[in-house]
């Protein structure tokens, strides 16, 4: 018999997945579960499953965290820690690119994009191809979405169909979530890639809530380290081996080259200087390093939201230099009334 298991989480505002439920057929016992539970989108591949029900539930299965955990054997907590941070990256992105599809697609901006955390994924236990089990993420709000599934958890003094958490939810199209699950393949097929997409994706959450300085550090993390990565990408390029078999760029030059004494400045200005990086980029970044020191330094300097968009746009723009995966953030705020 077949086991396996699934890490799930549900976006904070709730959807219909390709399209609503049917409220005509309510003869047979268990409509409304099995429609809030059927799965209406599938891509299934040998690193990686993807399953989306019908209420909004996403759930992702990554082979290479898996591998000899299928036995009900804990582990060591250092093994649970690094599994769970691993398939939050792969979470996160998989959440920020679909939050980029209905922009993208739909021309929607209809997800409130917050960071999935350990409280907000629960696992979904599955033996031959069915659902028999899952953890309730008691802690988050995704425990609300879970026990939603149940038609015993509505009012029963209005028609289900008239209540304000089914009519609420809008309808999510397939293309919208196809475009998604497109992009998110070539981030399994990128690895590294879901780290600054996560990274992204907590980034943009904190200014959503116009915690700017936070949002805007995690951006320039990602910026720092795609300079990094193109340095090393254009220093391979360089080098070459001579007839005697040395390397122009040996082990000793390159610790030297990639070392403190060539800081983040030097080499962004380098990679403009030898048209790896684009005058327009190199000046986004350096501004966004000025702000960066000036937060570091405590020199008496709060970001405001244009300074936090610029630090994501050059973000956005590095990953999509490294990595050739594109999206659109939505820069809406998540703060209610006061």
């Amino acid at each position: 018999m077949p086991i396996g298991q699934f890490t799930a989480f549900y976006p904070s505002r709730p959807f219909w997945a390709c399209s609503k439920l049917d409220f005509s057929s309510r003869e047979r016992e268990g409509w409304f579960h099995d429609q809030m539970a059927e799965e209406v989108f599938s891509c299934e591949t040998d690193s990686y499953t993807i399953k989306i029900c019908r209420d909004g539930r996403i759930m992702l299965r990554i082979e290479a965290l898996e591998g000899g955990q299928e036995q009900d054997q804990p582990g060591r907590i250092e093994d649970i820690v690094r599994r769970w941070g691993d398939y939050l990256d792969f979470l996160n992105a998989f959440y920020l690119l679909l939050d980029s599809a209905m922009l993208e697609v739909a021309n929607f901006a209809y997800f409130d994009l917050h960071e999935i955390a350990n409280r907000d994924a629960f696992r979904v236990r599955y033996e031959d191809g069915k659902s028999v089990g899952e953890n309730i993420a008691m802690e988050s709000v995704a425990s609300v979405f879970q026990m939603g599934r149940y038609l015993s958890n509505y009012s029963h003094g209005v028609a289900i169909e008239y209540d304000s958490r089914i009519m609420m939810r809008h309808v999510v199209s397939m293309d919208v979530i196809q475009h998604a699950s497109t992009v998110f393949a070539s981030v399994i097929s990128s690895p590294g890639s879901e780290k600054d997409l996560a990274s992204f994706a907590k980034g943009l959450s904190e200014y959503k809530i116009g915690n700017y300085e936070t949002s805007l550090i995690l951006a320039w993390f990602i910026t720092e380290g795609s300079i990094a990565h193109l340095w090393e990408r254009h220093l391979a390029s360089l080098n070459r081996e001579f007839e005697n078999g040395q390397k122009k760029i040996n082990r000793e030059r390159h610790d030297f080259l990639v070392g403190r004494d060539f800081t983040i400045s030097m080499v962004s200005n380098l990679l403009e200087l030898w048209d790896v990086l684009p005058n327009s980029l190199f000046k986004d970044i350096d501004t966004v390093r000025g702000f960066r020191n000036k937060v570091v330094h405590k020199l008496k300097y709060s970001p405001n939201a244009t300074d936090t968009q610029l630090a994501l746009k050059t973000a956005q723009a590095m990953i999509e230099r490294i990595w050739n995966i594109s999206f659109i953030p939505s820069l809406s705020y998540s703060i209610r009334g006061i």
